[in-house]
């Protein structure tokens, strides 16, 4: 029985930037320059994306008004203009829009699309944060949006046609969300580098580059996805509000009376030093680290294709039987003690699996492995007990039989 998302029909992070390593894009690109690969191979994204896969969305299926904007040059057409009374969607208005220079922009097409929701997986399993998926479909010699910047870095795969990028000068460097792009009185800054992304070519743009992008003389479509990734900041915000939840003295007022004119502020700068010094000394990063890492994986949607089926067949998984773990799984693992003993958990979909300590061996096995024969796992478990964690493991959406 077959995943329909295997790996196959995945596009991971490590094919969308190759010959890039992930090893050199996070030593000497990420978060620090933007990056261009060049192919010369139209095809090399097209099982991910299509210009047919994107006709079939917009003009077979009944797609919400929020669900796709149209830009032109940088101002948004009327959602009235191209929906029906019923609130969704009019293809043919669509078109019409299109035809006349609007770009056709899909929030978020990875929650429909099998084959993006698959890419984006694997993006979540390298970066350990949310994506937003953007698709752009832009007439030729058009622009969507004007010279901007984004709060939030970027990765671009050219899937059809082609576009001319410009990056510039670029006066802020990682902003926060709260810094996002203001068009008012923004004026770019010089040109420093030129490049056409076509189809098979794929780019990467840090957050806060100044950048814009104008189709050539062919249609254009292009996946954007942003990386919505917690930053330092809020990890040390959060070990404070964490570290007051326990310490009195950082829940104290702020010194009456501060606001008014004249206020002495010696003795009230004195009191801020001394508790960021107490509160430093008390914070336990790691428990911040952790609970970041929780809460992503706690609202992490299980995408889990055939997992009706594979659940009603999970009786007949017997020794001998081959499984796999589901591509791009984000888990976690640790000993656990109770009033009857210890357990060893599996948390995973924001569910906490518990089994007895001595499948510890056998399941990390398990874990670490693609695939594997039922029975064959090393550790405590015996074929017999194998086949149990395996039956309750594809119930639970980790493993399917192959």
């Amino acid at each position: 029985m077959k995943d329909s998302a295997s790996r196959d029909l995945a596009h991971d992070f490590a094919r969308a930037i190759a010959p890039i390593t992930p090893e050199v894009f996070m030593e000497e690109y990420f978060e620090k320059r933007h990056l261009v690969v060049k192919r010369d191979d139209p095809d090399y994204y097209r099982g991910l994306l299509s210009i047919e896969d994107i006709d079939h969305v917009i003009t077979e299926t009944m797609v919400p008004g929020a669900n796709l904007q149209l830009v032109n040059k940088g101002n948004g057409i009327d959602i009235g203009d191209y929906t029906m009374a019923s609130g969704f969607v009019d293809p043919v208005r669509v078109a019409y829009h299109f035809g006349t220079g609007s770009t056709v922009i899909l929030p978020q097409l990875n929650r429909s699309l099998p084959k993006l929701s698959a890419y984006c997986r694997a993006l979540e399993t390298v970066f350990s944060c949310d994506l937003q998926t953007n698709i752009y479909l832009t007439p030729d010699n058009a622009q969507g949006f004007r010279t901007h910047y984004d709060s939030h870095d970027v990765i671009v795969l050219q899937t059809h046609g082609s576009k001319t990028w410009n990056i510039y000068e670029s006066p802020l460097k990682l902003p926060l969300r709260s810094q996002a792009f203001d068009p008012k009185d923004f004026t770019p800054g010089k040109i420093i580098d030129t490049f056409v992304l076509n189809a098979g070519d794929m780019a990467y743009v840090p957050r806060g580059v100044v950048h814009d992008a104008i189709a050539t003389n062919e249609v254009s479509l292009h996946i954007t996805t942003g990386l919505l990734a917690n930053r330092w900041i809020d990890v040390l915000v959060e070990a404070l509000v964490e570290r007051a939840q326990v310490d009195a003295a950082l829940r104290a007022s702020v010194p009456p009376g501060y606001a008014n004119d004249g206020f002495d502020m010696a003795k009230a700068l004195d009191t801020f030093h001394t508790l960021m010094d107490r509160a430093v000394a008390g914070i336990d990063p790691r428990s911040t680290l952790a609970g970041f890492a929780y809460e992503f994986r706690s609202r992490r949607l299980p995408v889990v294709p055939g997992q009706f089926l594979q659940s009603a067949a999970a009786d007949a998984i017997g020794t001998g039987c081959t499984v796999a773990v589901r591509p791009d799984l984000i888990y976690a693992t640790y000993k656990r003690q109770t009033a009857k003993g210890e357990e060893f958990i599996l948390e995973v979909y924001g569910t906490q699996i518990a089994f007895p300590a001595h499948v510890e061996e056998t399941l990390r096995a398990a874990l670490a492995r693609e695939s594997f024969v039922v029975g064959s796992l090393p550790g405590d478990l015996d074929e017999a007990g194998q086949a149990v964690m395996a039956r309750r493991l594809v119930r639970e959406g980790v493993l399917i039989r192959t």
